[in-house]
């Protein structure tokens, strides 16, 4: 009984770590029993709701960049904190992906306040749904225990198939709801598998211990003792298939055009950022721990950094190829931009091919930043767009600018940005990898990137020439106009782009801080 008291208390003290967490939940809470408890003011369809939300996420993001400043001024002093029994570390790389979590979840809430399809289906459970996800990916962010990745990565994804879903009357949105489930379900299910045999295997399931970490030194330690690699190897791609599902890597990939078109459009473009953003944050920490920068280079062992970047080349080189080149064939937008976002996974994924310099996974996290402001800023005019044309194929948006001239204007922005043309932020993200590449010596991957770039360029300016060129089509009646709140979310995130352009170096810098400073 002592000793279950003295874990009370250490837990106690280990609630400032997830203070952001905890306003998330306690925004839940509040937003539920408003929800449940208050009517609906007339016309408004519980968008108060909403504004609710987007207080509590105001909170959260403050109180992270309070963490985030900690380490931030912390010096090079390594600073990372083991908390919760080791379930959850508390360092600058976390927070780092908290902060795009938050932001990504707040402009989606903002999105979603002024979407007609949301309009009388229990609007303010939307909110709920996006905070909810929201929890998730922060958890996953800053889990230290396989357990806690698994535990984070199931509330994440079992959340976001009711939001693929939420159209229940829909026949499209029902198939994306359920395509979702069964994709997501067998990925679950073979990364759980692997995670047992891991544990099996190494008598434990945290990520750091001694050295570079737990897991990692139990797999050592197996094949020093006789054990076949070969079977090492299938364990580890086993437990590496439910973060590539969920950052849409080719072959696990199959999911998202279907998925995207069928969700709400606010929801497709919450899908495209944040839960792939804090899969990413599970991919790296895994593949940091399992595969330290600089260790164990001289090893004969098939299972060392060197062995794991040339898969990911393959992967990377399949994933941006293929979600180019399926781009090229499509009409609807949502579908258009579901293949874009595969092929900037792959774009990602290359940066990880880097994987023996922290340089390369910190370009990760800089382009998911990028990616944050330029791809939600898309859909966020898709929104608006669809409200006004009533749908998002490229016959609805023709001649756009003629009746929405700023939002037109800033989707061209946010599509030249996805292109990586300069003066946006989308082309620093790119030369960041591939400057990292080109200091790795994969030169071949600088190549597939540009050509993949090019590619990509022919279907993004279709979408902007539909908007901004092409004449109206007949018979799609536009109705009303876009509320204010778009237009200036929109002009924010191009604000950003050009932000992040000019003052790269030094968000780049700070994204070096968060590997420099994690904890492992």
């Amino acid at each position: 009984m002592d000793k279950f008291y003295e874990l009370i208390h250490h837990n106690k003290l280990d609630a400032g770590a997830i203070a952001p967490e905890l306003m998330i939940v306690a925004t839940f809470l509040m937003a539920l029993i408003y929800d449940l408890t208050v009517p609906a003011l007339p016309g408004k369809d519980r968008k108060s709701t909403g504004w609710l939300c987007v207080i509590g996420l105001l909170m959260a993001l403050w109180l992270n960049f309070k963490q985030h400043y900690f380490f931030l001024s912390s010096g090079s002093g390594h600073v990372a904190q083991h908390v919760f029994s080791n379930m959850i570390v508390y360092d600058h790389f976390g927070t780092a992906f908290k902060t795009i979590v938050l932001i990504g979840t707040l402009i989606s809430v903002l999105g979603a306040l002024n979407a007609k399809e949301l309009y009388g289906k229990n609007h303010g459970e939307f909110y709920l749904l996006l905070l909810s996800v929201c929890l998730g990916g922060m958890f996953l962010s800053c889990a230290s225990n396989l357990l806690m990745l698994y535990l984070s990565l199931e509330a994440l994804s079992v959340i976001s198939y009711a939001m693929a879903g939420y159209l229940r009357r829909d026949r499209k949105s029902a198939e994306a709801g359920i395509k979702y489930v069964i994709y997501g379900a067998m990925a679950s299910g073979i990364m759980i598998y692997g995670m047992s045999y891991l544990y099996g295997l190494t008598g434990t399931l945290d990520l750091y211990g001694d050295g570079y970490g737990g897991v990692a030194k139990g797999i050592r330690e197996l094949e020093a003792g006789g054990t076949p690699a070969a079977g090492l190897i299938v364990v580890l791609a086993l437990v590496f298939v439910g973060f590539l599902y969920k950052v849409a890597a080719v072959p696990f990939h199959y999911w998202s055009p279907d998925v995207y078109e069928g969700s709400p459009t606010i929801a497709a473009g919450f899908f495209s950022v944040v839960p792939k953003a804090a899969g990413f944050a599970g991919l790296i920490r895994v593949a940091l721990a399992f595969f330290p920068p600089g260790g164990y280079e001289g090893s004969k062992s098939v299972l060392n950094a060197m062995n794991l970047e040339n898969v990911l080349v393959w992967l990377s080189v399949a994933t941006m190829c293929l979600g180019n080149l399926a781009a090229l064939a499509q009409t609807n937008a949502k579908r258009m931009l579901a293949y874009s976002s595969i092929a900037h996974a792959g774009y990602m994924l290359a940066a990880l091919t880097a994987l023996r310099d922290f340089d390369g996974p910190a370009a990760i996290l800089f382009y998911l930043g990028v990616y944050l402001f330029m791809n939600l800023g898309a859909f966020l005019v898709l929104v608006a767009m669809e409200n006004i044309f009533g749908g998002t194929d490229l016959r609805h948006l023709r001649g756009a600018i003629k009746r929405e001239p700023l939002l037109s204007v800033a989707l061209c922005v946010f599509l030249f940005s996805l292109t990586g043309l300069p003066p946006l932020a989308g082309f620093m993200g790119k030369w960041y990898i591939m400057v990292q590449l080109g200091q790795a010596g994969r030169f071949g991957m600088v190549a597939w990137i540009g050509f993949n770039s090019v590619v990509s360029l022919y279907y993004y300016m279709l979408l902007a020439k539909a908007v901004a060129i092409d004449p109206p089509v007949e018979g799609v009646e536009p109705q009303g106009r876009s509320p204010l709140l778009y237009n200036l979310v929109a002009l924010a995130n191009c604000a950003a782009l050009l932000l992040l352009f000019v003052y790269s170096e030094p968000v780049i810098q700070i994204c070096r801080a968060a590997f420099v400073k994690m904890g492992v």
